[in-house]
């Protein structure tokens, strides 16, 4: 099983002098196959040394089950072995990226005859189950998404008043002036959280990505009773109007 890491750039930044080590570890897998019909891929990574050095031996990882794509850490089960009596199947590896333009990697189980009989999708460490999203294609031909516009919201609230968050708001910060306040989170108790103490400030943040913000739920909204007031700044995709 050759296992060659792809290297970067030796040398001390044009100085002559060698540097430290660079080298982007890779994966390579093998197919295995047990008794009862059933098939595994023998994963391994490459090393690390020195500038100059021979290759580090491969170091194995586990094993991945191309039926669910579940990894199992150690070594191949003591039944598992070369594929059919000539040991001609085999395994390939495609670097693809989704519509988001996140990489990952597709292995490839073929037969003997080279027809593809299985497919698994793993993160780039080769052993982390991972899902598409949408397209797929090769990453020299992915866009890069321009990122969308976000604008920011305020306002002052004073009570009585309940502020409902404005749509495709990706994160809510909020500073209580003068106490209690009601906040119905995206998670939480149905019957709302209620923040007694002034001066307290907290923020809610719906993760995105790259090429698109996250959102938080509509359900969000702060109740302000009577006598209190507090302060709301929002970030959201496009420029709506608090409710």
């Amino acid at each position: 099983m050759a296992v060659t890491p792809t290297p970067c750039a030796c040398g001390g930044g044009g100085s002559g002098e060698p540097g430290e080590a660079c080298c982007a570890p890779s994966i390579t897998s093998t197919l295995l196959c047990r008794p009862d019909g059933t098939t595994v891929l023998l994963l391994a990574r490459s090393g690390c040394t020195a500038c100059g050095s021979p290759p580090a031996e491969p170091e194995l990882v586990g094993l991945l089950d191309p039926a669910n794509g579940e990894f199992t850490p150690g070594p191949a089960p003591e039944d598992a072995g070369p594929c059919g009596t000539e040991d001609c199947a085999s395994v390939t590896m495609l670097r693809l990226c989704d519509q988001d333009c996140v990489p990952f990697l597709r292995h490839l189980v073929h037969d003997c005859t080279g027809a593809v009989i299985s497919s698994m999708d793993t993160t780039p460490d080769g052993v982390t189950p991972y899902t598409p999203a949408g397209t797929v294609g090769d990453c020299a031909d992915c866009q890069r998404c321009d990122p969308e516009p976000m604008c920011p919201g305020f306002a002052g609230l004073t009570g009585p008043e309940t502020w409902t968050i404005p749509a495709a708001t990706e994160s809510v910060s909020l500073s209580v002036a003068c106490g209690p306040v009601t906040v119905y989170p995206c998670a939480g108790a149905t019957d709302g959280v209620q923040i007694n103490e002034c001066g307290v400030s907290l923020q809610w943040v719906a993760p995105g990505t790259e090429c698109r913000p996250g959102v938080l739920c509509d359900s969000f909204r702060i109740e302000v009773p009577e006598g209190s007031a507090v302060y709301v700044s929002w970030l959201s995709a496009g420029c709506g109007d608090e409710s």
